[in-house]
């Protein structure tokens, strides 16, 4: 299968590092023009696409702030001309119990992992609705189905991505936009290190997968790039499970 994004333009939401930057970086080496976006340091994923020759752009902004992603869009347009894939990956997950959790900590896990998943889409899909075509792709979780490890602000949101997929494609799908989300499950990316330091315990969770091996980006990347591209246009309101087979072991 050969991914071919030439004359594409991609804006990818939390590109800084992980499956976003991943999803970054296989975007631009199929040919699409990035535009991407977070509040952390985009330098080092800027700076592997232009070292394989790629086209990049960089707008600091914050996912939880409807303006800034409002100017994303705006600002991808006058650069780029036009939005033809948007990837949301945001995300942020701290183990709490729930009886642990401020009304600050959970606006916050609400406003990171759903919240901002709506105000960029609600952006990016004016542009689409006007070429009457893209691609939306949401990265939710298999914590959506599993409850997310008992963390209640993640596992909420990320049921809420569930729901907005199947919304959105009902009402854009018509208008020639497809949307669809893929929900990762033990990858093995900074916030996997973050949630389990010990090198020992990531191992454990390898027990739980039965395919044997923690995921990697590209796992997700690749499923990602599969969506956006014209192999998947009867794919749309999908919620993707690339777990390894341990959602429903």
């Amino acid at each position: 299968m050969n991914f071919d994004f030439k004359g594409k333009t991609a804006v990818i939401t939390g590109a800084s590092r992980g499956i976003g930057a991943t999803t970054s970086i296989l975007l631009a080496e199929a040919g699409a023009k990035v535009m991407l976006s977070d509040i952390g340091d985009l330098s080092k994923t800027k700076e592997k696409i232009t070292e394989q020759g790629g086209v990049v752009k960089t707008f600091t902004a914050d996912i939880t702030k409807a303006e800034e992603m409002e100017a994303l869009c705006e600002k991808t347009v006058e650069t780029f001309g036009n939005i033809d894939i948007l990837v949301n990956c945001p995300g942020i997950l701290s183990p709490i119990k729930f009886n642990e959790i401020s009304t600050d900590i959970w606006k916050k896990g609400i406003d990171v992992n759903l919240s901002g998943a709506f105000y960029i889409a609600k952006y990016a899909s004016k542009t689409m609705l006007a070429q009457k075509c893209g691609r939306i792709i949401f990265i939710g979780s298999a914590g959506s189905i599993t409850g997310g490890g008992g963390v209640a602000y993640y596992a909420a949101a990320k049921a809420g991505i569930n729901g907005l997929v199947r919304s959105l494609s009902k009402e854009l799908a018509p208008m020639g936009i497809t949307v669809n989300s893929v929900l990762p499950a033990l990858i093995d990316t900074d916030m996997l290190r973050e949630r389990q330091p010990s090198l020992e315990k990531r191992k454990e969770c390898i027990k739980r997968i039965p395919v044997g091996r923690l995921g990697k980006p590209e796992d997700v990347a690749y499923t990602v790039l599969f969506l956006a591209s014209e192999y998947a246009s009867y794919l749309s309101g999908q919620n993707i499970l690339v777990d390894g087979g341990c959602t429903y072991k």
